[in-house]
């Protein structure tokens, strides 16, 4: 997932539109019993604003499978972030543009990581399971004593 801004230079353009499908490392989920399905589209476009900066913006869509918080029921949903992000040859603390390029896995494992939801539900609704048998009550009423 690079970006080569010498690339864009040298074709007489300002900007350029790409697109990659990414497979980030397992660490970034850090929902238990959570994992991207399928890998993470990544589609925008990066804009020279200088001789070796850029403004890369666009947007991030991944599905996110795994086991509801609350009834442990297989569950997933889409996942769509937008970002802009500046990048520079004297940024040492941000994303850096290093040799004319931009390496985009960086800006989409920060973004993933910090978008990755607290809770993981199937529905916002979600009953859960009962304490005291376990029953999933969006399904079944509980009929134990433990009400």
């Amino acid at each position: 997932m690079i970006l080569d801004l010498k690339k864009i230079k040298r074709s007489g353009k300002d900007s350029s539109d790409f697109f990659f499908i990414y497979q980030p490392n397992a660490e970034i989920i850090t929902l238990p019993s959570a994992e991207i399905d399928g890998g993470v589209k990544i589609n925008g476009t990066v804009y020279l604003t200088g001789d070796h900066s850029a403004v890369v913006e666009g947007e991030v869509v991944f599905t996110l499978k795994g086991e509801c918080t609350r009834c442990l029921e297989e569950t997933q949903k889409q996942m769509v972030l937008e970002f802009s992000e500046s990048v520079d040859a004297d940024d040492t603390d941000g994303y850096p543009v290093k040799n004319d390029t931009v390496d985009l896995a960086r800006i989409v494992d920060d973004l993933v990581m910090m978008n990755m939801p607290v809770s993981f539900l199937c529905d916002e609704d979600c009953k859960g399971l009962c304490a005291g048998c376990g029953t999933n009550l969006n399904h079944d009423e509980c009929k134990c004593k433990n009400k």
